[in-house]
């Protein structure tokens, strides 16, 4: 879960929230902001370096986003921006994802054993995510694979949560 927070100059505040285990990997995405004329200069003519231009609203990659707001921040339409991610196992990572009922969390906490994930392997995961070069010779298809599969789980429960 990747969450971003931003400020432009007249204090309107916006906060953006990726749903994605991987930088490079698309996911869900909540946006809010505070003030109108901040929202539109967020959500128009999106681009990043890896993929040119984009749809935040559609769902995105994180990196996207990332390389987005860190363009309006060197370019001065925003003035503070805070990136947080909250990994797997974190107990903030519920909150973040907003699954507010038991049987979402059951849901997931199931995932987690089936899949053989522990916290270890998450957290180590979300550090190395970054450095395609160390994940190639660190972990398999198979494991980057199992990685993958459990950001699609942990995407799907949160579009049915917010659904419901």
């Amino acid at each position: 879960m990747y969450l971003f927070q931003c400020k432009d100059k007249s204090g309107a505040q916006a906060k953006i929230r990726v749903s994605s285990v991987d930088w490079a990997l698309p996911g869900a995405v909540a946006f809010e902001c505070t003030h109108d004329e901040l929202a539109c200069r967020l959500l128009t003519r999106c681009r990043s370096d890896s993929s040119g231009y984009f749809n935040l609203l559609a769902g995105c990659k994180p990196l996207q986003v990332e390389q987005w707001l860190e363009y309006l921040l060197e370019k001065g339409d925003i003035t503070e921006l805070d990136i947080k991610v909250v990994v797997p196992g974190e107990s903030s990572y519920t909150a973040a994802l907003e699954l507010t009922t038991e049987e979402s969390q059951s849901l997931l906490d199931l995932f987690y054993r089936i899949g053989k994930f522990n916290r270890l392997q998450i957290t180590r995961y979300m550090k190395q995510r970054g450095n395609a070069a160390l994940l190639s010779t660190r972990y398999g298809k198979d494991e980057l694979e199992r990685f993958r599969l459990l950001n699609e789980v942990i995407r799907i429960l949160s579009r049915s949560r917010r659904s419901a």
